[in-house]
């Protein structure tokens, strides 16, 4: 590791260098920019050369003849068509810029109507002067200043020729019709007859005239020509001497700043090498200092690892026995439950061997207390036969000696009455010994009886007497015979309940059978145990998947937690032989 000290120093070095070296590189690079651009922006500009050309002045009257010829005859400033068009005479057949002559007068119309003569004055003849004179064209040099051509062009610019002046009359323009008055007249008399000749000799004057207009065009403008050709021509020499002057200068100007660039640039190249090795030594002293640094960072990183190497390695063996001690509070914790389990389930199982044991013990001694019972029964039933036998055959003696004194006692009644003559006392005596009444026992007893009323017991008692019976009401009670059903208490009806819902198990079910209300009919045997055969679906017809897996769930239940048999009261019976039971997702509801 590096002093306090020197690490002090060495950044303050570092930081002069960088310094350093971030003022020569922008000081190097304004200088190289300068000699890259600085040329270009400051450099000597051309100065703009004036432009001159030759004029010529003109007088008012050369300017209005100008005018004239472009727009008419009149005064410059007069507007067009300020003046009204006077009507022509129909003989008025002069010529716009002709003289006075008359031309050819119009054949007459015969079959036109006859008018009425005009009065014999006529309208003021118009004034034409202006159209009788002819103007002549007035050649006017219109030179104007022409663009100088820029010295790359070779090939100078050909002069336009102005275009021939137009010798032809002008149309005069259109003006409004003016209002005919009521008074004018509506024709006038014949022009006089223009002499023969007259018009070709007009024509071929107008044509002379022409002609010689035409020749002093050309050659006006053929010597406009020839001066303006010889003014380019001093022009062009006189550019092409500015032309090769300003190459001159610049070629010149070129030179030097070829020379300035030459020694900026050696002057570059000198700093570009002194900033070059000034950058190699501070390069080498950077990486020497970054090797130094790297390697202290080296065996920094190096003690860093292998610290944390020990800390990882620490923390690996206190994890691997944090795992291990967890591993086997899980294997304890699983073999105490396993204990707690196979306890449980010994219990458990005990517990059932006990309740099983004592069901059986129960069931023996049930069985055995029914068997005890029927015995007793059998002898208490066969001790009232003996006895109902002995009684039947002592009464059968007893009737036998009672039925032979009461013959002998009607006999002698019989005998006793053929003396003296019989008065019945009621209807129910005898008619005669002959019938065999008097061997009758009910109908002695009756006649014993007279007229008192006899109980239907001591009649049943007397009849059965007399044929040596048993009483239906003494007669014992039949194994098998059960007496009038008796409902069962609530606190039997839950034990049976509670006895399914333990077996009552929705979680396999699919969510619809879950919700699905589902009543079940089944029938139970003597000894608790339901009959598998007579499961049923009660209530709704409709046999949808889900009632379908409610029932076959709620079948299962009852099979599974009957057992040995359900613990129902055996003389209530009749409530139990034939169930049915209501099964929800709640649990089971009940049963009737």
């Amino acid at each position: 590791m590096l002093d306090p000290l020197e690490q002090q120093e060495t950044s303050g070095r570092d930081r002069a260098e960088r310094v350093g070296l971030w003022v020569s590189g922008v000081s190097h690079t304004a200088l190289i920019l300068w000699a890259l651009i600085g040329g270009a922006l400051f450099a000597a500009r051309d100065n703009v050369r004036v432009e001159t050309t030759e004029v010529t002045t003109i007088s008012t009257q050369q300017f209005e003849e100008m005018a004239a010829r472009s727009r008419g005859a009149g005064p410059v400033g007069q507007a067009d068509g300020d003046a009204p068009v006077q009507p022509q005479t129909p003989g008025d057949t002069t010529a716009p810029q002709g003289p006075d002559v008359a031309l050819d007068a119009p054949t007459p119309d015969t079959s036109a109507a006859v008018l009425p003569q005009p009065s014999a004055t006529t309208e003021d003849a118009p004034d034409l002067s202006d159209l009788q004179g002819v103007n002549r064209p007035v050649d006017v040099a219109t030179l104007a200043p022409e663009q100088t051509a820029p010295p790359q062009e070779d090939a100078p610019t050909a002069p336009v020729a102005e275009a021939t002046p137009d010798t032809a009359v002008p149309s005069r323009p259109d003006a409004p019709q003016p209002v005919v008055s009521p008074l004018a007249l509506t024709s006038s008399r014949r022009p006089p007859e223009s002499p023969d000749g007259l018009r070709e000799a007009v024509l071929a004057a107008r044509r002379a005239e022409a002609a010689a207009a035409a020749a002093a065009q050309q050659q006006a403008d053929e010597e406009r020509l020839a001066t303006a050709l010889a003014a380019r021509q001093a022009e062009e020499d006189r550019q092409a001497a500015l032309a090769a002057e300003a190459e001159a200068a610049r070629q010149e100007e070129e030179r030097l700043a070829r020379a300035q660039d030459a020694e900026a640039e050696q002057q570059r190249q000198a700093e570009e090498q002194r900033r070059l090795e000034r950058d190699r030594l501070a390069e080498q002293e950077r990486q020497a200092e970054l090797a130094r640094q790297a390697e202290a960072e080296r065996q920094a990183e190096a003690e860093r690892q292998a610290e944390a190497e020990r800390q990882a390695e620490a923390e690996r063996q206190a994890e691997a026995e944090r795992q291990a001690e967890a591993e086997r509070q899980r294997q304890a914790e699983e073999a105490r439950r396993a204990e707690e389990e196979r306890q449980a389930q010994e219990q458990r199982l005990a517990e059932e061997r006990r309740a099983e044991e004592q069901r059986r013990i129960e069931e023996e001694r049930r069985a055995e207390a029914e068997r005890q019972r029927l015995v007793r029964e059998a002898e208490a039933r066969a001790a009232q036969e003996r006895q109902a036998a002995a009684d039947a055959e002592l009464a059968r003696r007893d009737a036998l000696a009672r039925q032979q004194a009461e013959e002998q006692r009607l006999q002698e009644a019989a005998a006793a009455a053929e003396e003296a003559t019989p008065s019945p006392v009621d209807g129910n005596a005898p008619e005669g010994a002959g019938e065999g009444g008097g061997s009758d026992v009910l109908t002695d007893a009756l006649n014993e009886a007279g007229a008192a009323a006899i109980e239907a017991n001591d009649l049943d008692d007397a009849l059965a007497d007399a044929m040596g019976e048993t009483r239906p009401s003494e007669l014992p009670r039949q194994d098998g015979v059960e007496i009038a059903s008796v409902p069962m208490t609530q606190s039997e009806r839950d034990g049976f309940r509670d006895a399914v819902q333990s077996c009552w198990n929705l979680s396999t079910l699919s969510t619809e059978a879950t919700e699905s209300r589902v009543v079940v009919g089944f029938a139970m045997g003597r000894d608790g145990m339901p009959d598998p055969d007579s499961f049923r679906i009660v209530g709704d017809p409709e046999d949808s998947a889900s009632r379908q897996q409610a029932f076959e769930a709620a079948r299962r239940a009852v099979i599974r937690c009957a057992g040995d048999g359900y613990d129902l009261p055996a003389d209530k019976f009749n409530e139990w032989d034939d169930v049915e039971m209501t099964f929800t997702p709640s649990g089971v509801e009940g049963f009737e």
